[in-house]
């Protein structure tokens, strides 16, 4: 990277006529970046870094010496070039777009950058392209069975008459209508069925009017049963009730009593915190005492020691010593009589606690013995609605004897019109049946129905494609069928529509191999598509496993001429570095647009690496960039 630093300026100066009117700073410029590279060659100076240059071009001349090589390269290139231009056009656009929004810098200001930010800045090159960036990612990848097969109906149901010989007189339905289970689709002659429903109607008629007689008897019963029952289910209401304000009352005298043993708790807390109080009061007293005699003591040393200062018997030091001395003790006596009169306020704080307190022990007593009365009056209530519930249920029996016995006096009747009406059903049955029903909702795939046509028994009217759902069946080899699991997710297309791109599932796996073509059918459900036609031939692509895998955007990705590919990793200060991968399979997310999509990175890459995305295609490793947000 160090050796393009002259060309690098030289290209400023021409993209900046300022620089060109000023050649001093041009040459200033040329020294600094020149003194900059010397500063950060490794050993061997320049002579290693045009080693370095020429080694590169005799490798680039030794590829073009090898036109055998590529040959045999030409299938990875041609993939490789499809994705690079790809890559490349946007990379293009995106670069154009950020280079236009990049403001140009005078000489003045380079200058002046260069001397303030001193050595460490000159030894980073200019950032040169605007990029963007991502992580490589772990994620789960599909591996793929790719198959072709033909779409069928998942359940053809065949619609036959129920009633044979009778007449079309109406078809209500074609093909590809949808109907839903019970749905006339056709209607057949029921002339003869409707002179016997006639008559078999007269028939009940007849014997319901005497039924009608002997049930009145057991109308007045059973309005007496249901009053009797009314009365009952009043009277477990009532008991309910109780009980459940029974329940309350007791949850309530229960809550009452835990806040009697809070309280009470509380006021032996205050308590324990008074004593508390006092021992500490008693402590700070006696250290109050004991430093009062400590204070004496000092004083008259004080005195003793002055008068033999006064005497010249000992030095001013000492007796300072003894000031000293005697101004710590004063300190004490002090912070004593400060801890008496702290040790007080809590001793009078807890007084108060204690009295707070035992106001609401008799708070909380007084709250028991209120709920207390309340459960004793709810159980009252209980024993009430209990002796009312029994009196109910004595009057419900006596209506229910009431009731049995007007009812065996109708049984007679009863039988008679039950067996006419049984006879009237049959007969609606048979008219029934002169409407052809759907037996599920579904698609009409055939109309074979025609009006004036006379139905047969074996003769199909229509066929209907169940719920409209279709699958496909597709031919697997035995070799591959293993791979092949129930519930493994399928990519559906159709070379002859492109719009076609559903997602399926594996439903079924026939046990049948075919002894000519050694292949099974495996059953695909397919969803709910306008698009489908039974009979049509698809592509499918069954998913036989995934795996963990590194994944980064494609266009990230650059083809090589030798067939590689490379990646531009973004390492510290936005230098970029060329990165060697070996690439697997391209993870189509959006369609077939490969600028969208993401590639598989078998080897070359870590998770959590910085890769260059867009502007890649204009970089060279060793190049610091500028990175932008997507």
């Amino acid at each position: 990277m160090g050796y393009k630093s002259l060309p690098n300026l030289e290209k400023t100066v021409k993209e900046n006529p300022e620089l060109q009117e000023t050649p001093a700073r041009t040459e200033e410029l040329a020294a600094t970046s020149e003194t900059s590279w010397h500063d950060r060659a490794p050993d061997g100076g320049e002579d290693e870094i045009v080693d370095a240059a020429e080694d590169e071009v005799a490798a680039e001349d030794e590829v073009e010496k090898k036109p055998g090589y590529l040959l045999k390269s030409l299938p990875t290139m041609v993939v490789g070039i499809v994705i690079g231009v790809g890559i490349a056009l946007g990379g293009m656009s995106f670069a154009d777009t950020d280079r236009g929004n990049v403001p140009a810098i005078s000489a003045d200001e380079q200058v002046t950058a260069a001397g303030a930010t001193g050595a460490t800045q000159n030894s980073l090159p200019e950032a040169s392209q605007t990029v963007t960036v991502a992580r490589v990612k772990s994620d789960r990848i599909a591996r793929t069975l790719e198959a072709t097969g033909t779409v069928q109906a998942l359940d053809l149901l065949p619609i036959l008459p129920q009633t044979p010989g009778l007449q079309i007189q109406q078809v209500l339905v074609d093909e590809g209508d949808f109907v839903t289970a019970g749905q006339v689709m056709a209607i057949l002659d029921d002339s003869l069925v409707r002179s016997q429903i006639l008559d078999a109607q007269a028939q009940v008629e007849s014997l319901r009017s005497s039924q009608i007689q002997t049930e009145a008897g057991v109308w007045q019963a059973s309005s007496a049963l249901t009053q009797a029952q009314a009365g009952e289910s009043e009277a477990q209401a009532a008991l309910t009730q109780a009980q459940a304000a029974k329940s309350e009352a007791e949850a309530g005298l229960r809550s009452a009593i835990a806040a009697k043993s809070e309280v009470e708790a509380a006021l032996a807390g205050a308590q324990a915190a008074k004593v508390e109080a006092e021992a500490s009061r008693a402590q700070a007293v006696a250290n109050l005492a004991r430093a009062k005699t400590e204070l004496a003591q000092a004083e008259r040393e004080l005195q003793r020691y002055q008068s033999l200062a006064n005497a010249g018997a000992i030095s001013q030091q000492e007796l300072d010593i003894r000031l000293t001395t005697v101004e710590n003790a004063l300190e004490a006596v002090r912070v004593a009589e400060a801890n008496v009169k702290s040790a007080d306020a809590r001793i009078q704080s807890a007084v108060a606690n204690i009295s707070s307190t035992e106001a609401r022990v008799k708070s909380a007593e007084s709250n028991v013995s209120s709920a207390a009365a309340r459960v004793e009056s709810a159980a009252a209530n209980i024993r009430n609605a209990e002796a009312r519930l029994e009196r109910a249920a004595a009057n419900v029996q006596s209506a229910q004897s009431q009731v049995e016995s007007a009812r065996a006096a109708v049984k007679s009747a009863a039988a008679n019109v039950k067996s006419s009406q049984a006879r009237a059903e049959q007969v609606q049955t048979q008219r029934e049946q002169t409407l052809v029903r759907a037996p599920a909702s579904g698609i009409v795939a055939e109309r074979i129905a025609r009006v004036g046509d006379v139905t047969s028994g074996s003769g199909r009217l229509f066929s209907i494609i169940a719920n409209g759902e279709l699958e496909l069946h597709v031919q697997v080899p035995e070799t591959q069928l293993p791979l092949v699991k129930i519930g493994a997710s399928v990519k559906v297309t159709s070379d002859a529509d492109s719009r076609i791109d559903l997602q399926g599932t594996v439903r079924e796996i026939s046990p049948l191999i075919s002894s000519n073509s050694r292949q099974a059918t495996v059953k695909v459900s397919l969803p709910s598509s306008d698009l489908l036609r039974v009979g049509m031939f698809l592509r499918a692509a069954l998913t036989t496993s995934t795996e963990e895998g590194l994944i980064v955007p494609a266009k990230a990705v650059l083809p090589q001429a030798d067939g590689s590919s490379i990646v531009y990793r973004l390492t510290e200060n936005d230098i970029v570095q060329a990165q060697p991968v070996q690439v697997g399979q391209i993870i189509d997310s959006a369609g077939n647009d490969l600028a969208k999509a993401t590639i598989e990175i078998r080897s070359g890459l870590d998770v959590g690496d910085i890769i260059v995305v867009d502007g890649a295609a204009f970089l060279k490793s060793g190049e610091r960039v500028k990175v932008v947000a997507n």
